[in-house]
């Protein structure tokens, strides 16, 4: 049994108006919570760069229209690093971030003409990547920095958007005195039809950047695909979900010693169910 997500919280910590989670909790969930997303794809950018399922501790205050949050957190102590392929993203993505790596993050948040606008940065360390096209990790603590904004808002009183864009700075990773930088981020519109019917796109966009040509796993971070999907709500707690994902990356040919990279499309189709109790 794998516990991902428990946290205990409090909103107003000996009468201070801060609040304060402890436990395992999602360093994404601070722009946007990827359990509550309308898409089955995910929100791809944080899955690559780790920042979903931590350890730690996050405290959180408002000083008038400003929200502040800072955080910190050290790995998530769990040795089943379980590697998945998900459908529309077939490539190997790691589940837990199981080492000890300590890291500090905060986000500032504020309201501009009906624009929520957040600032985030995430500094902490991670293993290099080691054993063959990078799929170990090695010995050495290499420093880790990401930074971005985040925005959404609402077209009309039924159609939400949301964007986040994330540069990621990852110094000696691969090669010891080396800097590899990459960028990523996602579009999205929900809009809400009615009590029972859902309608959402998706744009996920991620660029190597660095990574590129290193012969690695990591030039797999490259991504650009545009997801569709319709959710119908049986009840509050069960929905269908119908999706198709577009791949718009070209796919190219195998090279080097390990054939990394983006080797074959991944557009797919889905139809299921989902539901949470």
């Amino acid at each position: 049994v794998i516990v991902e997500d428990a946290w205990y919280s409090h909103d107003d910590v000996f009468g201070t108006d801060v609040g304060m989670m402890l436990g395992h909790f999602q360093v994404s969930d601070l722009m946007f919570a990827r359990e509550v997303r309308l898409t089955f794809q995910d929100y791809m950018v944080y899955r690559m760069d780790g920042l979903t399922a931590d350890r730690g501790v996050l405290f959180d205050y408002t000083a008038g229209p400003v929200d502040l949050a800072l955080g910190w957190v050290k790995g998530n102590g769990i040795e089943e690093n379980l590697t998945i392929n998900s459908p529309g993203y077939k490539r190997p993505d790691h589940l837990f971030d199981n080492d000890s790596g300590k890291a500090l993050f905060g986000r500032i948040g504020t309201d501009i003409g009906g624009v929520a606008l957040g600032l985030f940065v995430y500094s902490g360390s991670q293993k290099n990547a080691a054993a063959p096209a990078g799929t170990g990790s090695g010995d050495r603590d290499t420093d880790k920095l990401s930074w971005g904004i985040d925005l959404s808002g609402k077209f009309t009183p039924k159609t939400y958007w949301f964007a986040q864009l994330l540069q990621n700075e990852w110094d000696g990773f691969i090669d010891a005195g080396t800097r590899y930088t990459w960028f990523g981020g996602f579009i999205g519109v929900d809009y809400i039809h009615s009590d029972r019917w859902a309608y959402s796109l998706l744009y996920n966009y991620t660029d190597a950047n660095d990574l590129e040509n290193t012969d690695t796993i990591y030039e797999g971070i490259d991504m650009n695909s545009v997801t569709l999907a319709a959710s119908y709500y049986f009840m509050r707690n069960i929905k269908g979900v119908i999706e198709v994902n577009l791949d718009l990356l070209d796919t190219v040919d195998q090279s080097g010693t390990y054939y990394t990279g983006h080797l074959t499309g991944e557009n797919y189709a889905l139809i299921g169910f989902d539901a949470a109790f």
